[in-house]
């Protein structure tokens, strides 16, 4: 806290002490919780069983490999008893139940199946077994209320919060990040808050009922196609969606931001590209450094030593994450698309559009690293010379979470920025520095100028092109990760996606606009 309150000043440190502490109300403790019930579409008696299950949660979330036919419903004390089974290896069974393999698209491991189907291998004398010796403390009986012949639905329960004249706002994700930063920048801006939407339950019943949003659902598909539109989509969902969300909010006419990574894959870069393209300025995305004071300060002190190549170099430290944390997921796309993008992305802007990347390279992996893509250094040559390198790794110290230093040169211009707190330049034997008060990341400011733009229907500053290039060096850089290759070549659809017209500068707008002292 102390570092904190130093390094990024009170109103942040204490904002992000009070998400930490209230993250218990949305996760807490899971419960393994087995369900018997009739399955919505045909009726069928089933049983399940379901990995996380919180307190607060109004539904539960099974995988479709944990769920069983049955002939009959199952009573109570059957249900008993299967705990029982369950609970007999406690550590086994809480060893698989980590992972979220709901949204990781990876199957549970066959020794988790293995497990379920023992525990549920054969009738207990047709259901009039006692508890199975469980005590008060390791089972609870949770009975559903009587919902008579209404049929499931998406929309959870909440406290509705106001309506109204104003623009309609519907936010897919309610994370940390989503209650830290874009809530409050919502209140702040005076938009009316229609939709909270988040895949697990207990997240968007919560997060709408504190924050006064009309609805809460876990379907961020009906979200976006029953908010009245014109409105605007915030997508700060899982990133492997993000691209198809972003892509339907522009397609049913709402203003859209997307939240990083925009793209996951060559698909998603098609899907985004064309939305874009045929809704033009109705697409925001949030590479929030590009809003940082100091980066807009190096972005005008380069623009007056001229054009020419540029080296940007880079030099992240990351945060260590347990083995199955969602960055390492299949789908998400590698740590590259997860959290070295912010530094593609601003390579990319300082370089500019006068080039385009023509090779990915990336170092040999380290012996014995844990993860494929730690301690790796990622090298994109243009094709003017400028020269982009990101060094990721782990090491060093961590109280601070992510840090990161930046070099830049161009022609006799020099200049770093250290941590996005303080920055040096120096041309011609001269030396100057500015500093912003407290660290920050420019969370703040983008969204104050994104939602501006929005309210004053004016268009979004990111271009088509600079998505295309950032996500093509992301996804190559992605897959050399994956496969531990060393060289890779840019995708096909590179230039073809690239608009037609060579004089798209609008990549400067949100860095060269309002640079000024600090």
């Amino acid at each position: 806290m102390a570092v904190f309150l130093l390094t990024d000043g009170p109103r942040s440190t204490f904002r992000k002490a009070q998400t930490k502490r209230e993250e218990p109300l949305y996760s807490g403790d899971y419960w393994v919780s087995v369900v018997s019930g009739r399955a919505v579409v045909d009726q069928r008696p089933v049983i399940a069983l379901a990995l996380r299950v919180p307190a607060s949660a109004q539904q539960l979330v099974v995988h479709r490999a944990l769920v069983r036919d049955v002939g009959e419903l199952v009573p109570e004390g059957t249900l008993a008893v299967v705990g029982a089974r369950l609970l007999a290896d406690v550590a086994e069974l809480s060893s698989m139940t980590r992972q979220n393999y709901l949204y990781s698209t990876m199957e549970p491991p066959q020794r988790l199946l293995d497990h379920w189907a023992r525990a549920t291998e054969a009738p207990v004398d047709g259901g009039r077994a006692p508890l199975g010796g469980l005590g008060e403390d390791e089972h609870k009986v949770i009975r559903p209320p009587k919902s008579g012949s209404r049929p499931a639905d998406t929309v959870l329960s909440t406290t509705p919060g106001r309506s109204g004249p104003g623009l309609p706002v519907a936010l897919l994700g309610g994370g940390d990040y989503a209650r830290t930063e874009i809530i409050p920048a919502l209140q702040a801006a005076g938009l009316v808050l229609h939709t909270l939407a988040d895949r697990e339950p207990q997240i968007a019943g919560l997060v709408a009922s504190k924050y006064g949003f009309q609805r809460a659902t876990t379907d961020p598909e009906r979200a976006i196609r029953e908010l009245p539109a014109p409105g605007l989509v915030i997508v700060a969902t899982a990133h492997d969606s993000h691209a198809t969300l972003a892509a339907q909010a522009a397609e049913a006419g709402h203003h859209v931001f997307v939240e990083k990574p925009p793209t996951v894959t060559d698909g998603d870069v098609a899907r985004l590209q064309k939305a874009m393209s045929g809704h033009p300025g109705m697409v925001e995305i949030g590479y929030n450094r590009r809003y940082h004071p100091l980066v807009r300060r190096a972005q005008a002190l380069l623009t007056a030593s001229g054009q020419g190549p540029t080296s940007v170099t880079c030099i992240i430290k990351e945060l260590a994450f347990h083995d199955d944390h969602w960055y390492f997921w299949s789908n998400q796309g590698t740590r590259v698309a997860g959290n070295l993008c912010h530094w593609i992305d601003l390579g990319v802007a300082f370089i500019g559009n006068r080039a385009l990347p023509v090779s990915v390279s990336l170092s040999p992996r380290v012996r014995q690293q844990l993860h494929a893509d730690e301690e790796r250094v990622l090298t994109v040559t243009f094709d003017d010379g400028s020269r982009l390198t990101l060094v990721a790794t782990t090491r060093g110290d961590d109280i601070r979470g992510v840090q990161e230093q930046i070099d830049i040169r161009r022609g006799h211009t020099t200049i770093t920025i250290d941590d996005l707190w303080k920055l040096r330049s120096r041309r011609e034997g001269l030396e100057r520095y500015h500093r912003t008060m407290f660290r920050n990341k420019a969370h703040g400011v983008m969204y104050r100028e994104a939602l501006g733009r929005v309210v004053r229907n004016a268009p979004a500053v990111y271009t088509v092109r600079d998505m295309v290039v950032v996500s093509a060096v992301q996804t190559v850089a992605s897959e050399l990760v994956r496969n531990d290759g060393r060289d890779g070549e840019l995708p096909v659809w590179l230039e073809q996606m690239l608009p037609s017209s060579s004089g798209d500068d609008g990549a400067q707008q949100p860095l060269g606009a309002a640079a000024r002292e600090v």
